[in-house]
């Protein structure tokens, strides 16, 4: 690990350690951080040159805010016991051999009744560096655990690439440097500026993209697609198209429409490399009428053309904006199309994004330089392997999204609801190992309805915690534990997935205060030892310095470990520029005999056999071979006539990286969590930017301030993820957070079982006189705090 001596600002006892902050933003990005004494005193990032290819992983102002991160008053210092009921967040002291005594008993004991399916590490991404938890490697050393499949990011669209490509998506798409060699990009809810901040991440490349071709003087012009005016578009020639939240796939038919009617379809591309375009590519056994091409024309089963008038009455988008674009994308001579993770967050954004993808096909935009798969940019792999934890023995798995419903009725869930590996599920879940993860509240959904199935113990009978904050997910645990943070202790680490480069950063420790707490690695070391699999545990890997070796030996860098290793050492940093295809499906789309895709035909499936097959056995499921607009209960058309008038999406804002340094005052004051309002709504409702609002539905009410905005469209809200929820779960459980999942549903999408937070409705109040006098207390109170420190 490096520390360097002597920084030359002459600061007597100031020395540098190379750090990250190791949170789940997609990058990771080098902080120099200036210590004396154990203390930071501010933080500096990669300054190393750059070169093509090879960007500097320069860090975002949350990573700057480290520091008062890591001396925030919600730091765990100490084992914690609850003595309230569950979510009160009350607690005692407790010491650790008690602690851990307690937590084996507990794990022993559940295994023992329930068997090893009872026992959940759900979904958690604070330690997304290196994500093998050292609690899922102790499990798996005990017998195994309940298994979760998926992420909450993006289910829809891995489900949909799926259906369409044969694989996830995550690391087929092109490259976003791509983008350069078309002259239109097409983003639809993709916002790179927002969700990709870091130095080597998609922000910085979609600007080097922007300039490579203004340097070589060819067109290039973005339009963004999304229901906020995109940050995306700040060319000259760039474009806003608003959609209302999740009609993308009826806007994609009405576009779809004017290409086919005009003949601006490439049918040569479609009848060569696509099933279930029209009836000539339909698959054996399936009824013509049943393509995308019928559907859209009116032809199919619900006669109804998809015209873009038709789609201008579900989507908000004029229809003579849908044809100048249809026709503006036929002319492009190259199109990179892609869609961010928010169409997909939808009740039905498997059809969205599919529908999305078809833009490219339809168009021949796809396998070609300059075109995208129409899914998301290029991810990469990290350059270090996880932190090995073994194979789990238990074979039965739940999607990631349905932990709660295992909890509430485990032994119900079937494989019709998504579990794997069994017909249903032994049992339900009874012991909980929350390792670094605020997602059993706050980044989950429905927080009141969650609040009772936890608060309930004869559901879940324990819960232990491991973070380095009291996050609202923690006030549920039996037993809290203090984790040391990532950002305090020697490690390497990897680049992260949107970075486009090879990098690892050789992370220090830098001498601060630990107080109480415990690596997480030998907290579950110890309850290895006292559960009897202590030998297990360490084979291989009996510290954390012989796991970084282990890592450094298997990652892309293994055929030069030792020169990787002396750069180091001297560096504190390495980089590499990504070398390998930078074009999705380009050995397909030159040779699809030869290079065909990992579907059942080795083609597009732009009609899924599969989800034919679903509908013949229940033909109530609410989905479709084909990707075609479907309405969904909290969608467009409810919100135009039922009681909650506005379709509230929730967004990666720039105060936080989820719920990670939410809890940054610092931060809030440099980039203040608003909810945008249309001034149209606004005036309507007399509600002024900077004014506090209630947005409630019958799930439960949260409150934030108002920003008055033209950039979101009317009819719609829209409020930064990641708030930490702040209600009296006793009282009127009123969140003052401004918690986004206050609002949302826990209700599950019925194809992939993901996460549907963008099928949201609301509605906006004023403050009653009591919400007003309790926000003047609690702003004097804040004020007294900020006084304080």
């Amino acid at each position: 690990m490096v520390r360097r001596e002597g920084w030359s600002s002459g600061r007597v006892g100031v020395h540098e350690v190379w750090q990250t902050c190791s949170v789940n933003c997609g990058s990771r990005c080098a902080l120099r951080l200036q210590v004396r004494d154990g203390e930071i005193l501010w933080t500096e990032t990669d300054c190393r040159p750059e070169e093509p290819g090879n960007p500097q992983l320069r860090a975002c102002l949350r990573g700057r805010a480290l520091r008062y991160w890591l001396g925030s008053s919600d730091r765990l210092n100490e084992p914690l016991r609850r003595v309230g009921p569950r979510g009160s967040g009350r607690f005692e002291p407790i010491g650790w051999d008690e602690a851990l005594d307690e937590i084996a008993e507990r794990i022993r004991d559940t295994v023992a009744r329930w068997g090893n399916e009872a026992v959940l590490l759900p979904y958690a991404t604070a330690i997304w560096s290196g994500s093998g938890s050292p609690f899922e490697r102790l499990m798996n050393c005990y017998g195994g655990h309940l298994g979760i499949y998926g992420d909450y990011s993006c289910m829809q669209l891995q489900t949909a690439c799926t259906s369409l490509f044969g694989d996830d998506g995550y690391y087929t798409g092109s490259l976003l440097s791509e983008a350069s060699r078309a002259d239109l990009v097409v983003l639809f809810g993709a916002n790179p500026a927002l969700t990709r901040m870091g130095g080597a991440s998609g922000a910085y490349r979609l600007v080097q993209t922007r300039e490579a071709a203004e340097g070589e003087g060819r067109p290039f012009k973005v339009i963004a697609i999304d229901p906020c005016q995109s940050d995306a578009v700040t060319g000259e020639g760039d474009a806003w198209i608003p959609l209302r939240p999740g009609t993308d796939a009826a806007f994609v038919a009405g576009v779809a429409w004017v290409l086919i009617t005009e003949g601006h379809t490439d049918e040569e591309f479609l009848h060569r490399y696509c099933v279930g375009y029209d009836g000539a590519t339909m698959p054996a056994g399936a009824p013509a009428l049943e393509s995308y091409r019928a559907y859209v024309l009116g032809e199919g089963p619900d006669g109804v053309a998809k015209t873009p008038q038709w789609a201008a009455r579900i989507t908000g988008c004029p229809s003579a904006r849908i044809v100048s674009f249809a026709r503006e994308l036929a002319g492009a001579k190259r199109a990179f199309i892609m869609q961010g993770w928010g169409p997909q967050r939808t009740a039905f954004g498997e059809q969205s994004a599919r529908a999305i993808c078809l833009l490219a096909l339809l168009t021949g935009n796809f396998g070609l330089p300059g075109t995208n798969s129409g899914a998301r940019e290029r991810l990469f792999r990290p350059v270090l392997p996880d932190d090995p934890v073994g194979e789990n023995p238990v074979k039965a798995a739940i999607p990631v999204f349905l932990w709660s419903r295992a909890v509430e009725r485990g032994s119900e869930l079937a494989a019709s609801d998504g579990v794997r590996g069994v017909d249903r599920l032994p049992s339900p879940v009874k012991l909980i190992i929350n390792h670094a993860g605020n997602a059993l509240t706050n980044q989950h959904a429905d927080i009141n309805r969650t609040h009772e199935i936890l608060a309930d113990e004869s559901l879940c009978e324990f819960i232990v915690g491991i973070d380095v904050m009291m996050t609202d997910s923690m006030r549920y645990a039996d037993i809290v534990l203090p984790d040391v943070a990532q950002a305090e202790r020697d490690v390497l680490v990897s680049s992260g997935n949107s970075d486009g480069v090879r990098g690892v950063i050789s992370a220090a420790s830098w001498g601060g205060d630990a107080l109480d707490r415990r690596c997480a690695w030998e907290v579950a070391r110890e309850l290895a030892r006292r559960l009897g699999v202590e030998e297990a545990f360490c084979e291989g890997v009996a510290t954390l310095g012989e796991m970084d070796e282990l890592r450094l030996r298997e990652s892309c860098f293994a055929d030069d470990a030792e020169g990787v290793r002396a750069e180091l050492a001297e560096q504190g940093v390495v980089r590499r520029p990504y070398e390998g295809e930078a074009v999705a499906y380009a050995d397909f789309r030159r040779d699809p005999e030869a290079h065909p895709l990992p579907t059942p035909s080795g083609k597009v499936e732009i009609y899924d056999q599969k989800v034919a097959e679903l509908l013949a056995d229940d033909p109530s499921l609410p989905a479709s071979p084909i990707p075609a607009y479907i309405a969904a209960p909290e969608g467009a058309e409810a919100a135009l006539a039922g009681p909650y008038p506005f379709q509230m999406i929730s967004y990666h804002g720039r105060q936080s990286a989820h719920s990670s340094f939410s809890n940054v005052p610092e931060l809030a004051v440099v980039v203040p969590r608003r909810l945008s309002v249309n001034p149209v709504d606004a005036e309507r409702l007399q509600i002024a930017s900077g004014a506090l609002v209630v947005v409630e539905n019958d799930r439960g009410a949260l409150v934030c301030r108002a920003r008055v905005t033209p950039r979101i469209m009317p009819g719609v809200v829209a409020l930064p993820e990641g708030a930490w929820h702040d209600a009296d779960m006793q009282g009127d459980r009123l969140d003052w957070g401004g918690c986004a999942n206050t609002v949302s549903s826990d209700e599950p999408t019925a194809w992939s079982h993901g996460n549907p937070h963008n099928s949201c409705l609301v509605r906006l109040r004023h403050l009653t006189d009591a919400e007003r006098a309790e926000a003047a207390l609690r702003e004097a109170e804040a004020g007294r705090g900020e006084e304080a420190r």
